[in-house]
């Protein structure tokens, strides 16, 4: 695995740091690969009873990799359907295990990398954490659209239609984080966290999560998020997507996210 590292930072907790801290480690199809190879490695290990997931560097993950999308050009729908439900089947590794997961998350925590953030059984935020959707300033599709089972309808709709970041503080207040500690004790917080669940019987912990998630799913929770692989197909085939997609491939990347916040203000 080149983009993802796992470590065991403490008895019983596995930890997956996402290792592009070059590029905020923006999630790219090497990426998404190399974390459910992680994934899949710590729920075969019986000796990892809790899981960390945190982003190398000063960031958690800027979302997925819009420069690496520039510059493969534009994509059909159906290209777009089939990667839409390629992510999710690696981030819902998360959901089916029966391992409670820890999100340490800092610096930004955008897009996709928020959704896979929210999948998780807890997240604990450094102070100065942006947490957001930036996609509708690209014309770009709502995602798994999970805000709304977490946050409620109101906040949901105005993080999604204005895309604008909230701070750490707010996100607990949303209930899209659990807690917020100083940056420099976000990983051993987060250690600490997961020790605490990994000292709780492993059967115990399984069928609570279970539990929870049977309970959300019974509410239609991935019926929704396979609704919204059709929405985010659609919205990435629109003739707006296309045009940011032109001006991505035309201009640095950089000067590509200051052209699209100037579109949009």
């Amino acid at each position: 695995m080149k983009t993802v590292r796992v470590d065991q930072p403490a008895d019983g907790v596995g930890r997956i740091t996402l290792d592009r801290p070059e590029v905020l480690n923006a999630i790219n199809r090497e990426l998404l690969d190399d974390f459910a190879e992680a994934v899949e490695v710590l729920e075969r290990d019986h000796a990892t009873r809790a899981v960390v997931l945190t982003g190398a560097g000063r960031a958690f993950s800027a979302g997925f990799d819009l420069k690496a999308e520039a510059a493969e050009g534009p994509q059909p729908p159906e290209v777009w359907v089939d990667r839409f439900v390629d992510d999710w089947e690696h981030f819902l590794g998360i959901w089916r295990s029966a391992k409670p997961y820890v999100a340490a998350v800092r610096g930004y925590n955008l897009g996709g990398a928020l959704e896979l953030s929210l999948l998780c059984d807890v997240t604990i935020a450094a102070e100065g954490t942006k947490f957001g959707l930036p996609e509708i300033h690209h014309a770009g599709g709502p995602g798994a659209a999970m805000l709304p089972w977490l946050c409620g309808m109101k906040a949901a709709k105005w993080l999604m239609l204005s895309g604008e970041n909230v701070d750490a503080a707010r996100a607990v207040e949303l209930g899209i984080a659990n807690e917020v500690v100083p940056d420099d004790r976000l990983d051993a917080v987060a250690v600490e966290r997961a020790s605490q669940l990994a000292a709780i019987p492993a059967m115990a912990l399984k069928l609570t999560k279970l539990s929870v998630n049977r309970i959300y799913e019974r509410m239609g929770f991935l019926g929704a998020v396979n609704e919204n692989y059709m929405i985010s197909t659609v919205m990435n085939a629109t003739s707006s997507y296309r045009e940011e997609e032109r001006q991505r491939a035309r201009m640095p990347f950089k000067q590509y996210l200051q052209y699209r916040d100037q579109q949009t203000t």
